[in-house]
């Protein structure tokens, strides 16, 4: 899969229904710094400024190629209408392939991966218009990367992933109460489905979605293959003396699977999410990378109150 190097921003034309099929206009925001991208980068927004930290890729030579992967510790600042500087501070640890949100002006770094394995950190980063700030906040409760996350009003929850490359991924949910992070992460009641590494993920109206991802299973002679899943939920939080506790609602089937898109989904217009890259159940079965087709390009609309599915086209 190619590195994508450019960030952008997503708006939508104006249409007098706004339940015809609409595919969205995309804007080229200032490319960032260097002549290579970043897979699996932290991202969110602090006082009005998109930061882009951390990730890794192959600066010498792709996988196939025997090249080496390299995580970095970078941080980039994107304040409105300028362009990007690399900020004179960098992340406690070189990691990427983790959760971000952001939170009353910080940016929530949450576990991930480097060269010496998955990390259980979790850091909140800030950018004050001048510098990085970075304090840590409770650690999970064991290492985790390529697992997927969101803030549901002050709760984050996380889910799926796995705890090493080498192992299985799991059928976890995870919640930290920023107010009352002496509390620690806790465990909440997983979706009603299999495990899965890399879903993506949404909210809409103080309730979370997840959709996808993928799982490893076995063909009818027993060899392992990349299930790409089709299934998505809707998540419920609940506090009853000062117990949080989870519902999942099963939804409509994906049109296509997807692993590894888009994360965060936009909310567009309101009313829908967008859905777009990663890969799908025939990508995910090319055997050398070097033929690898590449990102998908079909996109798709989620209709959180109709629970219906609409395909946009390819762009």
């Amino acid at each position: 899969m190619r590195l994508v190097y450019t960030l952008i921003l997503m708006v939508m034309l104006t249409a007098p229904d706004t339940t015809a099929q609409t595919a969205p206009i995309w804007s080229v925001l200032p490319q960032l710094p260097g002549d290579k991208g970043w897979a699996g980068m932290y991202a969110g927004v602090s006082h009005d400024a998109l930061l882009a930290m951390g990730g890794a890729n192959f600066p010498e030579k792709y996988p196939w190629e025997g090249g080496q992967k390299k995580w970095y510790n970078d941080i980039y600042v994107l304040e409105k209408g300028k362009k990007w500087i690399k900020a004179n501070e960098k992340l406690a640890l070189p990691a990427g392939y983790g959760v971000s949100v952001s939170y009353q002006n910080q940016v929530i770094l949450i576990g991930g991966s480097n060269e010496n394995g998955h990390l259980d950190q979790v850091r909140a980063v800030e950018w004050t218009g001048a510098r990085i700030l970075e304090r840590t906040l409770p650690s999970l409760p064991f290492p985790l990367a390529n697992m997927g996350g969101m803030m549901l009003g002050n709760v984050i929850v996380i889910f799926g992933g796995n705890s090493s490359s080498t192992e299985p991924a799991l059928k976890k949910c995870l919640g930290l109460d920023m107010q009352n992070l002496t509390a620690g992460w806790f465990e909440l009641e997983a979706w009603p489905g299999p495990e899965r590494i890399f879903p993506v993920s949404s909210m809409y109206q103080n309730q979370g979605y997840m959709f996808g991802g993928e799982t490893v299973a076995l063909n009818s002679k027993g060899e392992k293959f990349r299930s790409i899943l089709l299934d998505g939920y809707r998540l419920s939080l609940q506090k009853q003396s000062d117990i949080w506790s989870s519902t999942w609602e099963i939804l409509a089937p994906m049109p296509r699977g997807m692993s590894a898109g888009g994360n965060l989904l936009p909310v567009l217009h309101n009313d829908r999410f967008l859905l777009w890259g990663g890969v799908d159940a025939v990508t995910a079965q090319f055997k050398a990378p070097a033929k690898h087709p590449g990102i998908i390009k079909s996109m798709l609309y989620y209709f959180p109150e109709t629970d219906t599915w609409e395909y946009i086209g390819e762009q």
